[in-house]
């Protein structure tokens, strides 16, 4: 009986895991115990932009007018939606990588609020329709597209460099981290746009 108790034990201990009362109150499943060290979201989306910064340099290198790269916010494949600061940190540092390690411009940090993945693909969504016409979006330039999954034990981000113009998907990247606290505090935590606004989707 003692050996069965160590073993139990070990597997606690290795495996980062618990016993949690059900809600019934009469059975039990097992937790994860979380890291509850640092993310270094910064290195996480450069090693994300490894496989498709050569793609973009050679766009660049054959086109003679530059036009910025469109960057939408991360958001959750769960829903498609991003309620959340997770996303916006994701996204952030992903801009802060394009320009310094793939040297191409982007468009200013308020046109993420315009692109997200939808269902059928990339979608403008706009408080506005008008406001997103008067924008002037160039369809002849590129969009970087980024979810995330979160399972139990991981985070899950990929990233997708989408032809504005017909759609296309020229390269994909993923990565994966496990899972800490402070992953999980960002998800929980709202961003900075209320979260009942309600956005339009145009389909491009």
């Amino acid at each position: 009986m003692k050996q069965v108790f160590l073993i139990i034990g070990f597997i606690f201990i290795f495996t980062g895991c618990t016993f949690k009362k059900s809600q019934d109150g009469d059975s039990y499943k097992f937790t994860y115990l979380h890291s509850t060290g640092v993310t270094n979201f910064s290195a996480l989306t450069q090693n994300l932009l490894k496989d498709l910064c050569p793609t973009i340099l050679d766009i660049k290198k054959h086109k003679r007018r530059i036009e910025p790269l469109y960057v939408t916010d991360f958001v959750n494949i769960k829903d498609l939606k991003n309620r959340s600061q997770l996303g916006f940190l994701l996204s952030d540092e992903l801009k802060t990588n394009i320009t310094q390690d793939c040297n191409w411009p982007i468009h200013q940090v308020e046109f993420t609020k315009f692109l997200k993945l939808g269902d059928s693909g990339t979608k403008i969504l706009s408080r506005d329709i008008e406001d997103v016409k008067n924008r002037n979006l160039d369809k002849n330039t590129y969009v970087l597209v980024g979810t995330y999954s979160i399972t139990q034990r991981q985070l899950i981000i990929y990233l997708k460099l989408i032809n504005l113009k017909d759609g296309v998907i020229l390269k994909a990247s993923t990565r994966r981290i496990t899972l800490s606290d402070e992953i999980i505090d960002l998800e929980g935590k709202p961003n900075s746009f209320d979260p009942n606004s309600i956005y339009q989707p145009v389909v491009i």
